[in-house]
């Protein structure tokens, strides 16, 4: 009886075993067909191979990955170069305006994953051996076959288009007890050629709590001959300071002009160079530029809505960099927008 118990529960575990096994079979059979599929939408493996690195812009930065899956942004006109994020495997750091740091936890695999993603041409090529299929799901009015992997913290899932096999959303996921729910989707645009590879002509990218914003691909190179350290190398161009008590010399790294009544001028100047010359909240600054000087107001932090009246000239932090800002809320100074270019020198001081 119990030799007959004994045979029936290793049959038992016999079949499960089996049963495993299969669907484990049959899912990396549906993997490998979805991604042989989607390198070939995207020009096939041999096209692919004979990338070692590709560049392109989109929005403010331009971005370069190389076929080993490393990738570096650049923010900045040249020869301005404010900001650099570098992607690799093991580490990704920033430098923005000489200020360095190394990204932990979700931003860090983020980036990595967008790594893989771009030096992939906008493949699966480099996600191949980690990827789980999940059938065919719906976002939207259509239906997209779902293959999803961990990239370090992150959940990431993939849609491909049933008939052309092309990646048409990615979705990033994933969660820090200190900063809560992480979720960003890009949608990808239409597919476009280059020198017979397609990668997408924009996409779409959306996080929850947050407006949307779409970035179109331009600028696409493909096999440069860049410097053996280039993906290593995280040197920003911004200019030089000068600091003494009460007076802070600089250049100029961006400007803007779109408005005939507001100037925009961003600097090289950052927290730690305004602190040192001593600064304080609503000082009265003296703005040498141009040949001309122009008393402007200091804020510290983000000024309440009532300092942008017409006729403000004011110097703030800059809500999306390390650097400060100066809004000048006048058309009075068209002679100066026509001064205006990039390194130009710049000082304030105390009044």
């Amino acid at each position: 009886m119990c030799k007959c118990r004994l045979y029936a529960y290793f049959s038992c575990l016999l079949f499960l075993l089996s049963f495993v096994f299969l669907s484990c079979s049959k899912q990396d059979s549906q993997v490998k067909d979805l991604v042989e599929k989607n390198i070939q939408a995207a020009g096939g493996k041999e096209k692919i191979s004979q990338i070692k690195n590709f560049s392109f812009k989109a929005g403010p930065n331009t971005y370069y990955v190389s076929s080993d899956g490393r990738m570096k942004i650049t923010v900045g006109k040249d020869p301005i170069i404010t900001e650099i994020i570098l992607a690799a495997d093991n580490k990704v750091i920033r430098n923005c305006y000489n200020k360095i740091t190394e990204f932990e936890g979700l931003m860090k695999s983020n980036y990595q994953a967008q790594a893989k993603l771009r030096s992939g041409l906008f493949t699966l090529a480099n996600f191949k051996e980690q990827l789980e299929f999940h059938g065919l799901k719906s976002f939207g009015p259509k239906e997209h076959y779902m293959l999803t992997t961990q990239v370090g913290a992150l959940n990431v899932e993939f849609y491909l288009d049933p008939k052309e096999f092309t990646i048409k959303r990615v979705v990033f996921k994933g969660f820090e007890e200190a900063k809560g729910r992480f979720e960003v989707n890009l949608d990808f645009g239409l597919y476009q050629e280059i020198e017979g590879i397609k990668i997408p002509s924009s996409w779409f990218r959306s996080q929850v709590g947050a407006r949307g914003r779409e970035f179109k691909i331009s600028d696409v190179n493909m096999n440069q001959a860049l410097d053996e350290d280039f993906f290593s190398n995280h040197d920003v161009n911004v200019g030089n300071v000068e600091i003494t008590q009460n007076s802070l010399k600089g250049n100029v790294v961006d400007f803007s002009t779109a408005r005939a009544d507001m100037v925009t001028i961003s600097t090289n100047w950052t927290k730690e160079s305004i602190q040192s010359a001593g600064f304080k909240a609503n000082d009265k600054l003296i703005l040498e530029i141009g040949g001309k000087e122009i008393e402007i107001d200091f804020y510290d932090s983000q000024p309440p809505r009532s300092a942008y009246e017409q006729g403000a000239k004011l110097i703030m932090p800059d809500r999306r960099g390390e650097n400060f800002v100066i809004y000048i809320l006048s058309s009075e100074y068209k002679d100066l927008a026509e001064k205006l270019e990039l390194l130009l020198p710049i000082q304030i001081k105390r009044k």
